[in-house]
């Protein structure tokens, strides 16, 4: 006979899903240092995370457990599409536009100072679009989505997979969920041998990957969400100390190993990461939650951080000469900063906004 330990109710808490499951919040925050990890690598040397692309995957799935929790009731409710893209944009558009405007400062001064490859008439258009949380269609220096900030590409996926939530959602039910996870799954498969991997979605190659990663990404989190939500997910075994190290393990992967890697991690190792951390229970919750606190204004500003152009010019060396340890003074000097942000600028916003 097969025992089955008993569900863990999940709680409820505001949008930017802190206090939800803290383990949650534990694992986006470590997945958010590794990803800073591999744009840092130039400063870093060998201590990156090879595989940290593959964290973006993990921050669809947990997206979409945070927005069941808190939306999927309300939307059926009556909750209209336009008043609940206008809470995301509420929720993200903050920070986003703090970071978008600390590039074009960088830019400015890459100008001023003759260092960069920006000229004032590529920098206008390309803020202008970036203002708008579009796409970039203009010329400009780099060939990604987002010139100015190159992360948000992500962003950008998110924000269009919580319209078609939003909208699709009756169609959602018990059966056409797991179906629509299946078929996605399916086709990244297939794409992603025919390209070799997954590392796609920050420029305008292979976008059918990115298209495809956060609608299954996204979508298996509502579907672990729904099953939390209906007592289905047996109580965690795994202390949450282990579940932690699970992402900086699995991240650290060599990137050479391709396609069957990067499937495996999103479609199986991260979403079953995910159903334990829902009824894991930490035994230090104020670390998880400051990781949690971090996550977004780390991920959203780390690439903007001119730190590479300062040793240049203050220092006169390359970055790569003084690897590893500017490289660790850089990210704690961003995790700070994403802190800083967090409790001065993020969290007062946030609270200001669901006033209005």
């Amino acid at each position: 006979m097969t025992v089955v330990a008993p569900a863990v109710p999940v709680r409820k808490a505001g949008e930017q899903g802190a206090g939800i499951v803290d383990a949650l919040d534990g694992l986006r925050g470590l997945a958010a240092i590794a990803v800073v990890t591999v744009h840092y690598r130039a400063m870093l040397g060998d201590w990156y995370f090879p595989s940290a692309f593959l964290a973006v995957d993990l921050f669809f799935i947990i997206s979409g457990i945070v927005i069941c929790l808190n939306y999927e009731d309300r939307l059926r409710g009556g909750m209209s599409t336009l008043r609940f893209m206008a809470r995301r944009l509420a929720r993200l558009a903050p920070l986003y536009l703090v970071a978008l405007a600390l590039g074009a400062l960088v830019a400015v001064a890459g100008i001023v100072m003759g260092t960069g490859n920006w000229t004032g008439r590529t920098l206008a258009p390309v803020v202008l679009a970036g203002s708008l949380m579009l796409p970039n269609p203009f010329p400009a220096p780099r060939p990604d989505l987002f010139p100015l900030n190159p992360p948000c590409w992500s962003l950008f996926w998110e924000l269009a997979m919580n319209l078609v939530y939003a909208l699709a959602l009756p169609w959602l039910g018990v059966r056409a969920l797991p179906a629509l996870i299946a078929g996605g799954a399916l086709l990244l498969i297939i794409v992603a041998i025919q390209a070799g991997g997954m590392n796609f979605g920050y420029d305008r190659m292979w976008l059918q990957i990115p298209a495809l990663r956060v609608l299954v990404g996204f979508s298996i989190g509502v579907l672990i969400a729904r099953l939390a939500q209906q007592g289905r997910l047996p109580a965690s075994p795994v202390p949450v100390a282990v579940l932690l190290a699970v992402p900086l393990v699995v991240l650290a992967a060599p990137s050479t190993l391709g396609w069957i890697k990067d499937v495996t991690l999103a479609l199986i190792v991260f979403p079953l990461l995910c159903a334990a951390a829902m009824t894991a229970r930490p035994a230090h919750r104020r670390l998880c939650r400051t990781l949690g606190l971090i996550s977004y204004p780390l991920y959203i500003t780390h690439a903007v951080l001119p730190f590479e152009k300062l040793i240049n010019v203050v220092l006169h060396r390359e970055a790569g000469e003084l690897a590893p340890a500017i490289g660790v003074g850089a990210l704690a000097i961003a995790i700070g900063f994403a802190w800083l942000l967090g409790v001065a600028f993020d969290k007062p916003v946030r609270a200001l906004l669901r006033r209005v």
